[in-house]
């Protein structure tokens, strides 16, 4: 082969790279994302408008602000479907998913984590059982939401604690109010504000310390184009920047207001 023609080969070569490399950095320029449901306060659909708010909408937001990013947003209210788009690369982002129990080994997960979920017993106001602590459940009925807690299922089952495995929360929480069971165990943010916008705030308690506590993620589909060291760089330093401990808490605070705003509470009520 003759020197000249090598030449072209390389020159040929070296022009497709660039190309290939140009229409990457072209191609994301934009970064599509999905919300994995989580229900309030992370996340939520308003009745009126369909648009979703919550925390993790608004992580994400800031997130695109402090990294100077274009993140647009995917809509789904399907979790199913969330993680089918983003594990298959045509969605390059999603918000909310927990390593527990284990990590997707489809998605990267960037830290840190930009909020933990605390699930806790929760039980009557001034309820006369010995109670104080939620290791102490032997003998007491729970409602549960199936699958919630797997490892708080694999242990009442070796304890033989009495559990029920209910449809919803709503089902589990007017158990507890019906005296059909004596507790039930419940994320400590969601309950708070379900039982705030039910009446029902003073009638509960929650006993320290959590059943478990799982964190959320942002996570980058591994098959996405846009995945390099540079932009998980990138997305973790402005996540870092955004959980700093009084800057988490304000946008959590702030969010938990707004959605006490638009659900104001109803009559206190025992039942149905």
């Amino acid at each position: 082969m003759s020197g000249r023609l090598i030449g072209c080969f390389l020159l040929l070569a070296s022009n497709m790279v660039v190309s290939t490399a140009y229409a990457a950095q072209q191609a994301c320029t934009t970064l599509m994302a999905v919300v994995y449901p989580n229900a309030e306060p992370y996340d939520w659909q308003v009745t009126d408008t369909g648009v979703r708010q919550g925390l993790s909408v608004d992580v994400l937001e800031a997130l695109a602000e402090k990294t100077q990013l274009n993140i647009q947003r995917v809509a789904t209210k399907d979790a199913k479907k969330a993680l089918r788009e983003v594990r298959s690369g045509r969605v390059d982002l999603i918000i909310g998913v927990r390593s527990e129990p284990e990590q997707d080994p489809r998605l990267d997960y960037v830290s840190p984590a930009y909020a933990e979920q605390n699930y806790r017993v929760w039980r009557r106001s001034a309820e006369q059982v010995s109670l104080q602590q939620w290791p102490q459940l032997s003998g007491l009925r729970g409602a549960l939401e199936p699958k919630q807690l797997p490892s708080f299922d694999l242990q009442a089952q070796l304890l033989a604690w009495p559990v029920s495995h209910v449809a919803d929360n709503k089902t589990a929480t007017q158990m507890v109010l019906d005296g059909r069971a004596d507790y039930l165990i419940a994320e400590h943010h969601q309950q708070y504000l379900r039982l705030q916008k039910a009446g029902q705030l003073d009638l509960f308690e929650a006993i320290e310390p959590p059943v478990a506590s799982h964190q959320l993620f942002v996570a980058l589909a591994k098959d996405s184009a846009c995945n390099d060291q540079a932009l998980r760089n990138k997305l973790s330093k402005g996540l870092l920047a955004l959980t700093q401990k009084d800057v988490a808490q304000n946008r959590l605070d702030t969010v938990m207001q707004r959605w006490q705003a638009l659900h104001p509470s109803q009559p206190s009520v025992v039942g149905e």
